[in-house]
């Protein structure tokens, strides 16, 4: 069981543990589970939009190695086609943005450091701390965004991020399996409860409004629950020859949601 500081990505995401991203695909089922290993999917405009946003708030001197901006070209023309080609000859292995995708996450990182509890926060902790420990008779992972003291901050880009908006989005996204798996590795690994996992939710859109928020403990509960159902079904996945794409063996009669059904009237 151990913390550790600057482990690349690459070799993070190479450790066969359970995580909090895993487990949302184990609740679907083991099968899943074992699909999204076998085809991972490409990231969309919105992660690496997250990706960025995330550089920039906990990271910025890593900007110029991770990420290259594309000059203005115009490549419907011969010249704009070659100058886009080599300019990303040059940057292989970087993501390339335009200026509008670059200037759009950084209004959205200026908006989150700017909050008066991330100012305060962001001063000498660690970004990308990964965190190994056993849990449920299984290996578990989990990268932290930001580590300070006892506090674990969690960024999150969103369409909402008023306290009614960000709620639903973390019901939607199951946040709160994470919040709950983060603070089980704190405490296993150091010995000691974690004070606060804080997500720092910011809108992708202007004015870019932020707010910061824990998850209250009932929330917190159920995503303890969440987890170990996870664990369940990581432990069948790893008998892939076992798992069976079928959600039941037998027949299911089903009960159609209300809105499906005719609304009774009076003549």
């Amino acid at each position: 069981m151990e913390l550790i500081r600057n482990l690349p990505a690459s070799e993070y995401h190479a450790i066969k543990a359970l995580s909090a991203s895993s487990a949302k695909q184990l609740l679907k089922s083991p099968a899943h589970y074992l699909a999204s290993l076998a085809n991972p999917r490409e990231p969309t405009a919105a992660m690496r939009l997250g990706t960025l946003c995330h550089t920039l708030v906990f990271e910025p001197d890593d900007f110029e190695k991770d990420f290259a901006i594309m000059p203005k070209v115009d490549k419907r023309t011969k010249f704009g086609k070659e100058a886009a080609a080599s300019f990303e000859e040059e940057n292989q292995g970087k993501i390339i943005l335009d200026e509008y995708q670059y200037e759009k996450a950084r209004a959205i990182a200026d908006s989150a450091l700017a909050h008066p509890l991330v100012a305060e926060y962001m001063k000498g902790g660690d970004a990308e701390v990964t965190m190994l420990w056993e849990q449920y008779g299984l290996p578990c992972k989990a990268r932290v965004d930001y580590l300070v003291g006892d506090v674990i901050f969690d960024l999150k880009t969103c369409q909402d991020a008023s306290p009614e908006g960000f709620a639903r989005q973390i019901g939607a996204f199951q946040y709160h399996l994470q919040a709950a798996h983060y603070a089980a590795g704190y405490e296993a690994i150091t010995g000691k409860p974690l004070d606060r996992f804080c997500f720092i939710a910011v809108e992708s859109e202007p004015p870019f409004a932020t707010g910061v928020y824990v998850i209250d403990a009932a929330g917190l509960q159920s995503g303890r629950a969440f987890m170990a159902k996870a664990a369940r079904g990581f432990k069948q996945a790893q008998e892939p020859e076992k798992v069976k794409a079928t959600y039941s063996s037998d027949l299911v009669e089903l009960n159609l949601p209300n809105w499906a059904l005719a609304q009774p009237f009076s003549e």
